[in-house]
């Protein structure tokens, strides 16, 4: 009983004094006696060394939990703020995108304005410009109208005259002839009689304004020198 003895993996199991020895229970110290005392405070410490490792493997399964928790809700608080850095990140670009957005509308509607603005002025000009030319063709066609009176009433006027020297010419030259000779057979001179006469009868057409524009005279489609050499007509008499 004093030696340690051996370990029973190298004792041969077929030994008959092993076999022998194993026949007799186990061997427990007497109760109240020195072994028996400090047996019990070794097992009572063993059992607390139990207990404790059981309660330190429950308190450390505890904490590993409450980590595992904790750590969980990091990574979820750390998810949420992830996503509200991608949610402010979102707004300010989607208030960037609005600024720009509104930006490109505002000169969008500038330039539509000025575009109908420069529209609407040349639409006024054009039509101040047809409202010209439909005053100024207006006005030619008024001076052609015009234009055409007075020529048709020169040619009136014109033909009037013809008519009227006609006569004068081929009767009534003799007869003045006749009046104007003197005592002695001899026809009195006086060139500018009927000249004066003739210029005094027609003298109330050429006063006034014409339609043409002309101040007097038959207009400036009649030459000023063909009436004068008519009445130097009683200047060139024949004398028989």
């Amino acid at each position: 009983d004093e030696a340690d003895g051996y370990p029973d993996k190298t004792i041969p199991k077929k030994n008959q004094e092993y076999l022998k020895s194993r026949e007799i229970g186990p061997r427990f110290a007497n109760p109240n006696s020195f072994e028996h005392e400090y047996g019990m405070r070794w097992k009572q410490l063993h059992e607390l060394y139990a207990q404790k490792r059981q309660a330190l493997q429950n308190e450390l399964e505890m904490e590993m939990e409450k980590l595992e928790a904790q750590m969980e809700y990091a990574k979820y608080e750390r998810e949420t703020e992830i996503l509200r850095e991608e949610l402010r990140a979102r707004e300010m670009d989607r208030e960037r995108q609005k600024r720009e957005w509104e930006m490109k509308d505002r000169q969008a509607e500038e330039t539509r304005q000025r575009n109908e603005e420069q529209m609407r002025r040349q639409q006024d000009e054009m039509q101040n410009r047809i409202v010209l030319q439909e005053e100024e063709m207006r006005r030619r066609q008024q001076e052609n109208n015009l234009f055409m009176q007075a020529h048709e009433l020169d040619n009136m006027l014109e033909q009037q005259e013809q008519a009227y020297e006609e006569p004068e010419r081929e009767g009534g030259f003799n007869s003045n002839m006749n009046s104007d000779m003197g005592p002695s057979g001899n026809a009195s001179m006086e060139p500018n009689k009927f000249a004066y006469d003739r210029n005094h009868r027609f003298e109330g057409r050429n006063m006034g304004p014409r339609p043409g524009g002309n101040v007097g005279g038959r207009g400036r489609w009649i030459n000023e020198n063909r009436g004068g050499g008519r009445d130097e007509f009683a200047n060139k008499r024949r004398r028989y």
